[in-house]
Protein backbone atom coordinates (compact mmCIF):
# COMPACT_ATOMS: atom_id res chain seq x y z
CA UNK A 1 0.00 0.00 0.00
CA UNK A 2 1.39 3.35 -0.90
CA UNK A 3 0.45 5.17 2.41
CA UNK A 4 2.88 7.86 4.20
CA UNK A 5 2.51 8.16 7.78
CA UNK A 6 4.96 10.63 9.53
CA UNK A 7 5.07 9.79 12.73
CA UNK A 8 4.76 13.26 15.29
CA UNK A 9 5.52 13.15 18.56
CA UNK A 10 3.03 15.10 20.64
CA UNK A 11 2.68 14.97 24.39
CA UNK A 12 -0.79 15.56 26.58
CA UNK A 13 -1.29 14.75 30.05
CA UNK A 14 -2.90 11.34 30.85
CA UNK A 15 -6.60 11.12 30.46
CA UNK A 16 -8.98 12.06 33.20
CA UNK A 17 -9.72 9.33 36.30
CA UNK A 18 -12.54 8.83 37.58
CA UNK A 19 -14.07 10.76 39.96
CA UNK A 20 -12.48 13.82 39.10
CA UNK A 21 -13.99 16.80 37.02
CA UNK A 22 -12.51 18.79 33.97
CA UNK A 23 -12.30 22.56 33.83
CA UNK A 24 -11.19 25.48 31.72
CA UNK A 25 -9.27 28.07 33.28
CA UNK A 26 -8.99 31.11 31.55
CA UNK A 27 -5.18 33.33 32.20
CA UNK A 28 -4.22 36.31 32.16
CA UNK A 29 -1.84 37.46 29.64
CA UNK A 30 1.77 36.93 30.49
CA UNK A 31 4.99 38.98 28.66
CA UNK A 32 7.02 36.00 28.62
CA UNK A 33 5.24 34.03 27.09
CA UNK A 34 7.22 32.49 24.18
CA UNK A 35 5.71 32.20 20.49
CA UNK A 36 4.89 28.67 19.40
CA UNK A 37 6.52 26.43 16.46
CA UNK A 38 5.09 26.62 13.31
CA UNK A 39 6.33 24.40 10.10
CA UNK A 40 6.83 27.05 6.95
CA UNK A 41 3.71 25.49 5.78
CA UNK A 42 1.61 26.73 8.83
CA UNK A 43 3.82 30.08 8.66
CA UNK A 44 2.62 30.87 4.90
CA UNK A 45 -0.98 29.67 5.47
CA UNK A 46 -0.67 32.33 8.15
CA UNK A 47 0.59 35.40 5.91
CA UNK A 48 -1.42 34.02 2.57
CA UNK A 49 -4.97 33.74 4.44
CA UNK A 50 -4.59 34.54 7.77
CA UNK A 51 -5.56 37.76 9.90
CA UNK A 52 -2.41 39.81 10.89
CA UNK A 53 -3.52 40.14 14.10
CA UNK A 54 -5.23 36.60 14.83
CA UNK A 55 -4.95 35.16 18.46
CA UNK A 56 -2.82 31.71 18.99
CA UNK A 57 1.04 32.53 18.00
CA UNK A 58 2.29 32.62 21.76
CA UNK A 59 2.66 29.27 23.86
CA UNK A 60 0.46 29.24 27.16
CA UNK A 61 2.73 30.71 29.70
CA UNK A 62 4.91 28.10 30.89
CA UNK A 63 5.50 30.04 34.54
CA UNK A 64 1.81 29.76 34.98
CA UNK A 65 1.24 26.00 33.73
CA UNK A 66 4.56 25.60 36.38
CA UNK A 67 2.63 27.23 39.47
CA UNK A 68 -0.45 25.46 38.64
CA UNK A 69 1.05 21.94 38.66
CA UNK A 70 3.04 23.07 41.66
CA UNK A 71 -0.09 23.64 43.34
CA UNK A 72 -0.99 20.11 42.55
CA UNK A 73 -3.05 20.41 39.40
CA UNK A 74 -3.47 17.94 36.67
CA UNK A 75 -3.14 19.67 33.34
CA UNK A 76 -4.55 18.18 30.24
CA UNK A 77 -4.16 20.59 27.85
CA UNK A 78 -2.82 24.04 27.64
CA UNK A 79 -4.55 26.16 24.82
CA UNK A 80 -2.84 28.76 23.07
CA UNK A 81 -6.03 29.78 21.03
CA UNK A 82 -7.79 30.72 24.39
CA UNK A 83 -4.65 31.41 26.56
CA UNK A 84 -6.23 28.69 28.91
CA UNK A 85 -5.95 25.09 29.75
CA UNK A 86 -7.88 22.34 30.67
CA UNK A 87 -7.38 20.90 34.38
CA UNK A 88 -8.21 18.04 36.19
CA UNK A 89 -10.57 19.45 39.50
CA UNK A 90 -10.19 16.43 41.96
CA UNK A 91 -12.36 18.30 45.11
CA UNK A 92 -13.93 21.64 46.17
CA UNK A 93 -10.63 22.56 48.11
CA UNK A 94 -8.95 22.28 44.44
CA UNK A 95 -11.67 24.41 42.82
CA UNK A 96 -11.81 27.20 45.18
CA UNK A 97 -7.86 27.25 45.61
CA UNK A 98 -8.10 28.17 42.01
CA UNK A 99 -9.42 32.01 43.00
CA UNK A 100 -5.72 32.40 44.56
CA UNK A 101 -4.04 32.35 41.69
CA UNK A 102 -4.01 36.04 40.17
CA UNK A 103 -3.56 35.16 36.43
CA UNK A 104 -6.90 33.11 36.92
CA UNK A 105 -9.42 35.12 35.09
CA UNK A 106 -12.39 32.64 34.97
CA UNK A 107 -12.78 29.05 34.58
CA UNK A 108 -15.86 26.91 32.71
CA UNK A 109 -16.93 23.30 32.69
CA UNK A 110 -15.30 21.11 29.89
CA UNK A 111 -18.34 20.24 27.76
CA UNK A 112 -18.81 16.88 26.63
CA UNK A 113 -19.93 15.43 23.56
CA UNK A 114 -23.64 13.98 24.16
CA UNK A 115 -23.33 10.31 24.32
CA UNK A 116 -26.64 9.47 21.80
CA UNK A 117 -25.48 12.86 19.84
CA UNK A 118 -25.59 11.10 16.27
CA UNK A 119 -28.07 9.59 14.65
CA UNK A 120 -27.06 8.31 11.61
CA UNK A 121 -28.43 5.10 10.46
CA UNK A 122 -26.44 2.62 7.77
CA UNK A 123 -27.47 0.43 5.27
CA UNK A 124 -25.03 -2.16 4.22
CA UNK A 125 -24.83 -2.82 0.65
CA UNK A 126 -24.30 -5.93 -1.64
CA UNK A 127 -23.85 -4.12 -5.13
CA UNK A 128 -21.91 -5.35 -7.72
CA UNK A 129 -18.18 -3.94 -7.79
CA UNK A 130 -16.56 -2.22 -11.28
CA UNK A 131 -19.43 -0.53 -12.52
CA UNK A 132 -19.31 1.35 -15.88
CA UNK A 133 -19.10 4.87 -14.30
CA UNK A 134 -15.56 5.13 -12.66
CA UNK A 135 -17.49 6.55 -9.52
CA UNK A 136 -19.21 4.20 -9.32
CA UNK A 137 -22.16 3.97 -6.16
CA UNK A 138 -20.45 6.92 -4.98
CA UNK A 139 -21.85 8.89 -8.37
CA UNK A 140 -25.01 10.55 -7.61
CA UNK A 141 -23.06 12.23 -4.70
CA UNK A 142 -20.28 13.36 -6.44
CA UNK A 143 -22.30 14.58 -9.29
CA UNK A 144 -24.98 16.75 -6.99
CA UNK A 145 -22.29 18.86 -6.43
CA UNK A 146 -20.69 18.73 -10.25
CA UNK A 147 -17.41 17.01 -8.67
CA UNK A 148 -16.85 15.16 -11.82
CA UNK A 149 -16.73 18.02 -14.22
CA UNK A 150 -14.54 19.70 -11.64
CA UNK A 151 -12.26 16.69 -11.99
CA UNK A 152 -12.21 16.45 -15.52
CA UNK A 153 -10.28 20.00 -15.90
CA UNK A 154 -7.93 18.63 -13.45
CA UNK A 155 -8.55 19.70 -9.82
CA UNK A 156 -8.30 17.01 -7.16
CA UNK A 157 -6.87 18.22 -3.88
CA UNK A 158 -3.46 17.83 -4.38
CA UNK A 159 -1.00 20.54 -2.82
CA UNK A 160 -4.02 20.91 -0.05
CA UNK A 161 -3.82 19.92 3.55
CA UNK A 162 -6.91 18.45 5.16
CA UNK A 163 -7.81 17.79 8.98
CA UNK A 164 -10.60 15.37 10.04
CA UNK A 165 -11.48 14.95 13.31
CA UNK A 166 -13.29 11.94 14.17
CA UNK A 167 -13.94 8.80 16.16
CA UNK A 168 -11.09 7.02 14.69
CA UNK A 169 -9.50 5.65 11.34
CA UNK A 170 -8.43 2.40 9.69
CA UNK A 171 -6.41 2.87 6.13
CA UNK A 172 -6.76 -0.69 5.22
CA UNK A 173 -9.40 -0.45 2.99
CA UNK A 174 -8.63 -0.66 -0.49
CA UNK A 175 -10.65 2.72 -1.23
CA UNK A 176 -7.10 4.34 0.89
CA UNK A 177 -4.65 3.01 -1.66
CA UNK A 178 -2.19 5.59 -2.09
CA UNK A 179 -3.81 7.95 0.93
CA UNK A 180 -1.35 10.40 2.14
CA UNK A 181 -1.51 11.02 5.77
CA UNK A 182 1.19 13.21 6.80
CA UNK A 183 0.23 12.90 10.53
CA UNK A 184 -2.25 11.56 13.01
CA UNK A 185 -2.90 11.34 16.96
CA UNK A 186 -5.38 9.79 19.29
CA UNK A 187 -5.96 12.53 21.37
CA UNK A 188 -8.12 10.00 24.12
CA UNK A 189 -5.04 7.57 24.37
CA UNK A 190 -1.99 10.04 23.54
CA UNK A 191 -0.75 7.97 21.21
CA UNK A 192 0.50 8.79 17.08
CA UNK A 193 -2.09 5.84 15.78
CA UNK A 194 -5.18 7.47 15.36
CA UNK A 195 -7.22 3.95 15.11
CA UNK A 196 -8.80 4.21 17.85
CA UNK A 197 -12.43 1.29 18.88
CA UNK A 198 -14.74 3.77 17.03
CA UNK A 199 -12.86 3.53 13.80
CA UNK A 200 -15.84 2.75 11.56
CA UNK A 201 -17.47 6.06 11.23
CA UNK A 202 -14.15 7.64 10.86
CA UNK A 203 -13.91 5.53 8.15
CA UNK A 204 -16.87 6.57 6.20
CA UNK A 205 -16.49 9.92 6.58
CA UNK A 206 -12.61 10.07 5.30
CA UNK A 207 -13.82 8.07 2.48
CA UNK A 208 -16.37 10.15 1.38
CA UNK A 209 -13.65 13.06 1.39
CA UNK A 210 -10.94 11.29 0.27
CA UNK A 211 -11.49 7.67 -1.09
CA UNK A 212 -10.72 6.48 -4.06
CA UNK A 213 -11.47 3.24 -5.86
CA UNK A 214 -12.17 3.97 -9.77
CA UNK A 215 -15.68 1.83 -10.39
CA UNK A 216 -16.51 1.81 -6.44
CA UNK A 217 -16.42 5.15 -5.02
CA UNK A 218 -14.43 8.90 -5.52
CA UNK A 219 -13.89 11.11 -3.44
CA UNK A 220 -13.82 15.05 -3.83
CA UNK A 221 -10.62 15.26 -2.91
CA UNK A 222 -8.39 11.93 -3.26
CA UNK A 223 -5.61 13.47 -3.71
CA UNK A 224 -5.13 16.11 -0.80
CA UNK A 225 -3.06 15.06 2.09
CA UNK A 226 -4.15 14.58 5.23
CA UNK A 227 -4.07 14.89 9.14
CA UNK A 228 -5.84 12.82 11.37
CA UNK A 229 -7.13 13.19 14.71
CA UNK A 230 -9.24 11.02 16.97
CA UNK A 231 -11.34 13.26 19.25
CA UNK A 232 -14.01 11.62 20.17
CA UNK A 233 -14.22 8.32 22.40
CA UNK A 234 -17.39 5.89 21.36
CA UNK A 235 -17.52 4.88 25.16
CA UNK A 236 -20.16 6.89 27.05
CA UNK A 237 -17.75 6.36 30.23
CA UNK A 238 -14.99 8.11 28.59
CA UNK A 239 -16.41 10.76 25.74
CA UNK A 240 -13.99 12.75 23.89
CA UNK A 241 -14.41 16.41 25.56
CA UNK A 242 -14.74 19.90 23.81
CA UNK A 243 -10.76 20.26 25.11
CA UNK A 244 -9.35 17.34 22.54
CA UNK A 245 -11.19 18.86 19.81
CA UNK A 246 -9.51 22.40 20.79
CA UNK A 247 -6.02 20.69 20.71
CA UNK A 248 -6.43 18.77 17.94
CA UNK A 249 -7.04 22.16 16.23
CA UNK A 250 -3.86 23.44 17.60
CA UNK A 251 -2.02 19.98 17.02
CA UNK A 252 -3.38 20.77 12.62
CA UNK A 253 -2.93 24.57 12.67
CA UNK A 254 0.72 24.17 13.79
CA UNK A 255 1.32 21.76 10.94
CA UNK A 256 -0.16 23.94 8.38
CA UNK A 257 -3.22 22.43 8.03
CA UNK A 258 -5.57 23.90 5.09
CA UNK A 259 -9.58 22.44 6.18
CA UNK A 260 -10.55 20.94 8.91
CA UNK A 261 -13.69 18.47 8.14
CA UNK A 262 -15.38 17.89 11.81
CA UNK A 263 -18.76 15.90 12.49
CA UNK A 264 -19.17 16.98 16.20
CA UNK A 265 -21.08 19.11 18.38
CA UNK A 266 -20.88 20.63 22.34
CA UNK A 267 -24.10 22.13 23.36
CA UNK A 268 -26.66 19.90 25.28
CA UNK A 269 -27.56 16.58 26.58
CA UNK A 270 -24.84 16.21 29.09
CA UNK A 271 -24.79 13.91 32.02
CA UNK A 272 -25.05 16.50 34.22
CA UNK A 273 -27.80 19.16 32.55
CA UNK A 274 -26.16 21.80 34.54
CA UNK A 275 -23.26 21.68 32.59
CA UNK A 276 -25.78 22.52 28.97
CA UNK A 277 -24.97 25.68 27.43
CA UNK A 278 -27.96 28.01 27.35
CA UNK A 279 -29.87 28.79 24.00
CA UNK A 280 -28.21 31.98 24.02
CA UNK A 281 -24.75 30.37 23.52
CA UNK A 282 -25.86 30.16 19.82
CA UNK A 283 -24.55 32.85 18.95
CA UNK A 284 -21.57 31.85 17.38
CA UNK A 285 -19.34 33.63 20.04
CA UNK A 286 -19.80 32.30 22.89
CA UNK A 287 -19.40 28.50 23.31
CA UNK A 288 -15.36 27.14 23.92
CA UNK A 289 -15.75 25.36 19.89
CA UNK A 290 -16.93 28.37 18.39
CA UNK A 291 -14.20 30.88 19.88
CA UNK A 292 -11.51 28.23 18.83
CA UNK A 293 -13.29 27.66 15.16
CA UNK A 294 -13.38 31.47 15.40
CA UNK A 295 -9.65 31.77 15.95
CA UNK A 296 -9.14 29.07 13.36
CA UNK A 297 -10.61 31.17 10.84
CA UNK A 298 -8.75 33.85 12.16
CA UNK A 299 -5.74 32.24 11.42
CA UNK A 300 -6.80 31.29 7.44
CA UNK A 301 -8.03 27.43 8.28
CA UNK A 302 -11.24 26.75 6.96
CA UNK A 303 -13.64 24.99 9.55
CA UNK A 304 -16.21 22.69 7.85
CA UNK A 305 -18.98 21.32 10.26
CA UNK A 306 -22.04 19.24 9.82
CA UNK A 307 -25.11 20.90 10.71
CA UNK A 308 -26.06 17.92 13.14
CA UNK A 309 -29.28 15.63 13.40
CA UNK A 310 -31.08 17.22 15.89
CA UNK A 311 -33.88 18.49 13.11
CA UNK A 312 -36.28 19.57 12.15
CA UNK A 313 -37.15 22.13 14.96
CA UNK A 314 -36.15 25.51 14.78
CA UNK A 315 -32.24 26.45 16.42
CA UNK A 316 -31.37 22.96 16.13
CA UNK A 317 -27.46 23.94 14.65
CA UNK A 318 -25.10 23.35 17.32
CA UNK A 319 -21.66 24.78 18.11
CA UNK A 320 -19.46 25.40 16.29
CA UNK A 321 -21.65 25.10 13.10
CA UNK A 322 -23.32 28.42 14.76
CA UNK A 323 -19.99 30.70 14.35
CA UNK A 324 -20.52 32.81 11.38
CA UNK A 325 -16.61 31.93 10.42
CA UNK A 326 -17.60 28.12 10.16
CA UNK A 327 -19.11 26.41 6.42
CA UNK A 328 -21.78 24.59 8.56
CA UNK A 329 -23.25 21.79 6.15
CA UNK A 330 -27.04 20.47 6.58
CA UNK A 331 -28.08 17.17 4.42
CA UNK A 332 -30.62 16.57 1.68
CA UNK A 333 -31.37 13.12 0.16
CA UNK A 334 -30.76 12.24 -3.55
CA UNK A 335 -34.16 14.33 -4.76
CA UNK A 336 -32.82 17.40 -3.27
CA UNK A 337 -35.13 17.20 -0.74
CA UNK A 338 -33.95 18.50 3.21
CA UNK A 339 -33.72 15.32 5.33
CA UNK A 340 -35.51 15.45 8.27
CA UNK A 341 -32.90 14.92 10.96
CA UNK A 342 -31.01 17.89 9.37
CA UNK A 343 -29.97 20.36 11.76
CA UNK A 344 -31.49 24.10 11.03
CA UNK A 345 -30.87 27.99 11.91
CA UNK A 346 -31.62 30.22 13.03
CA UNK A 347 -28.50 31.04 15.48
CA UNK A 348 -29.74 33.01 18.50
CA UNK A 349 -28.76 36.21 16.96
CA UNK A 350 -30.85 35.80 14.28
CA UNK A 351 -28.53 34.33 11.11
CA UNK A 352 -29.36 32.12 8.61
CA UNK A 353 -28.04 28.19 9.01
CA UNK A 354 -26.70 25.56 7.72
CA UNK A 355 -24.36 27.60 4.72
CA UNK A 356 -25.40 25.26 2.16
CA UNK A 357 -26.41 21.57 1.95
CA UNK A 358 -24.97 18.42 0.66
CA UNK A 359 -26.53 14.63 0.07
CA UNK A 360 -26.13 12.95 3.14
CA UNK A 361 -28.90 10.21 2.80
CA UNK A 362 -27.68 7.05 1.98
CA UNK A 363 -24.44 8.75 1.00
CA UNK A 364 -21.60 5.52 -0.65
CA UNK A 365 -18.89 5.00 1.79
CA UNK A 366 -16.49 2.73 2.62
CA UNK A 367 -16.59 0.62 5.15
CA UNK A 368 -14.09 -2.02 7.43
CA UNK A 369 -10.93 -3.45 5.47
CA UNK A 370 -12.98 -3.75 2.30
CA UNK A 371 -16.91 -3.34 2.13
CA UNK A 372 -18.83 -0.60 0.83
CA UNK A 373 -22.25 0.78 2.71
CA UNK A 374 -25.06 3.39 2.45
CA UNK A 375 -25.35 5.68 5.79
CA UNK A 376 -27.44 8.84 6.47
CA UNK A 377 -26.26 11.98 8.88
CA UNK A 378 -25.04 15.45 8.35
CA UNK A 379 -21.32 13.71 9.22
CA UNK A 380 -21.38 12.52 5.53
CA UNK A 381 -22.70 15.89 4.02
CA UNK A 382 -20.07 17.71 5.68
CA UNK A 383 -16.95 16.00 3.91
CA UNK A 384 -18.38 16.46 0.38
CA UNK A 385 -18.13 19.94 0.93
CA UNK A 386 -14.65 20.04 2.45
CA UNK A 387 -13.31 18.31 -0.54
CA UNK A 388 -15.16 20.52 -2.81
CA UNK A 389 -14.01 23.52 -0.93
CA UNK A 390 -10.17 21.55 -1.62
CA UNK A 391 -10.53 21.70 -4.76
CA UNK A 392 -11.33 25.73 -4.47
CA UNK A 393 -8.33 26.38 -2.52
CA UNK A 394 -6.44 24.58 -5.14
CA UNK A 395 -7.28 26.57 -7.96
CA UNK A 396 -7.23 29.57 -5.44
CA UNK A 397 -4.70 28.90 -2.30
CA UNK A 398 -4.94 32.68 -1.06
CA UNK A 399 -8.53 32.78 -0.82
CA UNK A 400 -9.74 33.25 3.15
CA UNK A 401 -11.83 30.99 4.68
CA UNK A 402 -14.57 33.87 5.01
CA UNK A 403 -14.28 33.98 1.16
CA UNK A 404 -14.67 30.59 0.68
CA UNK A 405 -17.96 30.92 2.45
CA UNK A 406 -18.91 33.54 0.66
CA UNK A 407 -18.53 31.81 -2.80
CA UNK A 408 -20.40 28.55 -1.48
CA UNK A 409 -23.14 30.78 -0.90
CA UNK A 410 -23.21 33.09 -3.78
CA UNK A 411 -23.06 29.80 -5.47
CA UNK A 412 -25.89 27.96 -4.36
CA UNK A 413 -29.28 26.86 -6.04
CA UNK A 414 -31.27 29.25 -3.47
CA UNK A 415 -28.58 32.17 -3.07
CA UNK A 416 -31.65 34.61 -3.97
CA UNK A 417 -33.75 33.20 -1.00
CA UNK A 418 -31.65 31.32 1.65
CA UNK A 419 -33.57 29.78 4.33
CA UNK A 420 -32.94 28.13 7.82
CA UNK A 421 -33.31 24.80 6.59
CA UNK A 422 -31.24 24.73 3.10
CA UNK A 423 -29.56 27.35 3.75
CA UNK A 424 -28.32 28.91 0.46
CA UNK A 425 -28.97 25.47 -0.96
CA UNK A 426 -26.69 23.00 -2.95
CA UNK A 427 -23.14 24.98 -4.18
CA UNK A 428 -22.55 24.48 -7.84
CA UNK A 429 -18.56 25.84 -8.68
CA UNK A 430 -18.15 24.83 -12.12
CA UNK A 431 -18.37 28.20 -13.69
CA UNK A 432 -15.70 29.45 -11.58
CA UNK A 433 -12.87 26.77 -12.46
CA UNK A 434 -12.77 27.35 -16.08
CA UNK A 435 -11.78 30.83 -15.74
CA UNK A 436 -9.26 29.97 -13.40
CA UNK A 437 -7.57 27.00 -15.26
CA UNK A 438 -7.22 29.16 -18.49
CA UNK A 439 -5.56 32.01 -15.95
CA UNK A 440 -3.57 29.14 -14.40
CA UNK A 441 -2.96 27.26 -17.66
CA UNK A 442 0.17 28.06 -20.30
CA UNK A 443 -1.95 30.85 -22.45
CA UNK A 444 -1.92 29.42 -26.23
CA UNK A 445 -3.18 31.14 -29.58
CA UNK A 446 -5.67 29.34 -30.94
CA UNK A 447 -6.89 30.00 -35.15
CA UNK A 448 -8.43 30.26 -37.27
CA UNK A 449 -11.00 32.09 -34.60
CA UNK A 450 -13.85 31.83 -35.17
CA UNK A 451 -13.84 28.52 -35.87
CA UNK A 452 -15.78 25.98 -37.32
CA UNK A 453 -16.44 22.08 -37.71
CA UNK A 454 -13.30 20.52 -39.10
CA UNK A 455 -9.27 21.41 -38.34
CA UNK A 456 -8.09 24.16 -35.81
CA UNK A 457 -4.78 24.45 -34.44
CA UNK A 458 -3.45 26.07 -31.04
CA UNK A 459 0.20 27.21 -30.92
CA UNK A 460 1.52 26.54 -27.36
CA UNK A 461 3.03 28.94 -25.43
CA UNK A 462 6.22 27.00 -25.10
CA UNK A 463 7.68 23.73 -27.47
CA UNK A 464 6.79 20.56 -26.04
CA UNK A 465 9.25 17.27 -27.14
CA UNK A 466 5.87 14.84 -27.05
CA UNK A 467 2.83 14.61 -28.54
CA UNK A 468 0.40 16.29 -25.75
CA UNK A 469 -1.88 13.16 -24.47
CA UNK A 470 -5.27 14.87 -24.18
CA UNK A 471 -7.35 17.51 -25.96
CA UNK A 472 -10.77 18.73 -24.14
CA UNK A 473 -13.34 20.50 -25.49
CA UNK A 474 -15.29 22.81 -22.99
CA UNK A 475 -18.28 25.49 -23.07
CA UNK A 476 -17.59 28.35 -21.30
CA UNK A 477 -19.38 27.30 -17.92
CA UNK A 478 -16.97 24.70 -17.95
CA UNK A 479 -19.10 21.45 -18.88
CA UNK A 480 -17.25 18.79 -20.72
CA UNK A 481 -18.24 18.61 -24.26
CA UNK A 482 -15.66 16.23 -26.18
CA UNK A 483 -12.66 14.81 -26.05
CA UNK A 484 -10.64 15.75 -29.54
CA UNK A 485 -8.55 13.82 -31.61
CA UNK A 486 -5.10 15.92 -32.35
CA UNK A 487 -1.80 15.70 -34.19
CA UNK A 488 1.31 17.60 -33.56
CA UNK A 489 2.76 19.47 -36.45
CA UNK A 490 5.37 20.57 -34.86
CA UNK A 491 6.91 21.16 -30.97
CA UNK A 492 4.74 24.33 -30.91
CA UNK A 493 1.78 23.71 -33.26
CA UNK A 494 -1.24 21.38 -32.43
CA UNK A 495 -3.59 20.69 -35.04
CA UNK A 496 -6.96 19.83 -33.68
CA UNK A 497 -10.15 18.09 -35.13
CA UNK A 498 -13.75 19.22 -34.28
CA UNK A 499 -16.26 16.97 -35.85
CA UNK A 500 -19.25 18.44 -36.79
CA UNK A 501 -21.26 15.28 -36.05
CA UNK A 502 -21.16 17.13 -32.29
CA UNK A 503 -23.64 19.77 -33.58
CA UNK A 504 -22.07 22.68 -31.59
CA UNK A 505 -24.28 25.78 -31.77
CA UNK A 506 -22.10 28.99 -32.00
CA UNK A 507 -20.48 29.77 -28.82
CA UNK A 508 -17.48 30.81 -26.86
CA UNK A 509 -15.60 27.95 -26.25
CA UNK A 510 -12.43 26.74 -24.19
CA UNK A 511 -9.60 23.77 -25.95
CA UNK A 512 -7.66 22.43 -23.24
CA UNK A 513 -4.22 20.25 -24.41
CA UNK A 514 -2.35 18.32 -21.18
CA UNK A 515 1.23 17.52 -22.25
CA UNK A 516 2.86 16.11 -18.90
CA UNK A 517 2.05 18.36 -16.00
CA UNK A 518 1.63 21.38 -17.93
CA UNK A 519 -1.42 22.20 -18.99
CA UNK A 520 -2.59 24.41 -22.26
CA UNK A 521 -5.60 26.67 -23.07
CA UNK A 522 -7.10 28.39 -25.65
CA UNK A 523 -10.24 30.52 -25.88
CA UNK A 524 -12.02 30.78 -29.31
CA UNK A 525 -15.81 31.57 -31.02
CA UNK A 526 -17.32 28.52 -32.57
CA UNK A 527 -19.25 29.49 -35.41
CA UNK A 528 -22.09 27.10 -36.33
CA UNK A 529 -21.99 26.57 -40.17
Amino acid sequence: MLFKRFILLFFIVSTLSAGETPLWVFLESDPSSTPVQLTPRAIERLRQRGSPNASGNMAVSESQLAQLRAAGYRIRHASRFLNAVSVSIENDVQLSALENFTFVKSTAPVRRSPAERDEETFQTTSLPRGSALSYGASAGQNEMLNIPQIHDLGYDGSGVLIGVFDTGFLTDHPAFEGIDVEAQYDFIDQEVDASGPGDGHGINVLSALGGHYPGELIGPAYKASYLLARTEDTYSESRAEEDNWVAAMEWADSLGVDIINSSLSYFQGFDDPNEDYPISALDGQTTISARAANIAAARGILVVNSAGNEGSAASSIWPPSDSPHVLSVGSVNSQQEISNFSGRGPTYDGRIKPNVVAQGSLVYMASGTNGYIRGNGTSFSAPQIAGLAALLLQAQPHLSPDSVISIFQNHGDQASSPDNSYGWGIPDLTSLFPKWKADNSKHCLVYPNPGQAGEIRMILSDPVSALPELAILYDIQGREVAALSMTQESRRIIKISIPSRLGLASQLMIISVKSGNRVYAGKFVYLNS
